[in-house]
């Protein structure tokens, strides 16, 4: 009897030790942008302290990722579109609901590579904003670009986008736009994962001093299993922005939830 005990311990300890592994493992794969999987990350963003609203700001950001993989490489699609609240203006506009612009971009991925991957690829903006004030009301294009490098316990990567405005509404401004998502990231086990992960952003066309906005902050990610099967990622975080132009926000709150659909 003592011996089945100490067995059926043994392979107790096994299963455990299987799950926690595997658990990382794929909390580090979501943080790797060009991982063959697919999922929908959602950001709940609430930025505070923008002067020209009377509150805060609220935005869900629906970032879908969807990988195939090819003999000789990766294609990696993604997307961004936001639904957003905007609060009455300090001018008198009312509160407005609605959904800003798509962007879409994929990257060609070589399967073949060292610890340092990277993706390229073109990124399309789409003026699918149901107001004025949520979108461009442009057409852009321009070009994506992924890179990673990853250890058993660290990742750094950057997707980085520059778009330029190609068609549209004639009575709105043109667009010359860069975004870098920079990110690091640390896995401390069981699927807990402390990164910072801030959008860097800049408009080209904005006046001198008005050009930049360069969050700095960071928070922690967890790896849960729904029901036992569906993985979710779960995440905290609050960035400052260091660098704004005078009517962007002071800082902004982040709730993430990735809901792996293929891992």
């Amino acid at each position: 009897m003592k011996h089945v005990i100490l067995y059926l311990s043994f392979f107790l300890l096994g299963f455990v030790h299987t799950s926690m592994a595997q658990k990382d493992e794929l909390a580090s794969k979501l943080q790797n942008p060009l991982a063959n999987i697919v999922a929908l990350p959602i950001q709940n963003n609430v930025s505070v302290g923008s002067p020209n609203y009377d509150g805060s700001i609220y935005t869900m950001s629906l970032q879908p990722i969807m990988a195939n993989e090819h003999k000789h490489f990766n294609l990696i699609h993604r997307g961004v579109i936001d639904i957003s609240h905007l609060p009455a203006t300090t001018e008198g506009n009312q509160s407005t609901w609605g959904v800003g612009d798509l962007n879409y971009s994929f990257f060609l991925s070589p399967k073949k590579s060292n610890k340092l991957a990277w993706g390229i690829g073109p990124s399309i903006d789409i003026p699918t904003a149901s107001n004025p004030m949520l979108g461009t009301g442009k057409w852009g294009a321009g070009a994506a670009l992924v890179m990673v490098y990853q250890t058993p316990k660290w990742t750094f990567d950057m997707v980085m986008r520059q778009t330029f405005s190609i068609a549209g509404d004639e009575n709105r401004a043109d667009v010359s736009s860069f975004v870098w998502q920079a990110l690091a990231a640390y896995g401390i086990g069981n699927g807990w994962v402390v990164n910072t992960f801030p959008t860097i952003t800049a408009n080209w066309n904005a006046d001198k001093g008005q050009k930049w906005t360069i969050p700095v902050g960071g928070g922690i990610n967890k790896l849960v299993f729904i029901g036992g099967k569906v993985p979710v990622n779960l995440g905290v975080q609050y960035y400052h922005n260091v660098v704004r132009p005078d009517h962007a926000p002071k800082g902004e709150f982040r709730v993430v939830t990735t809901i792996v659909l293929r891992k």
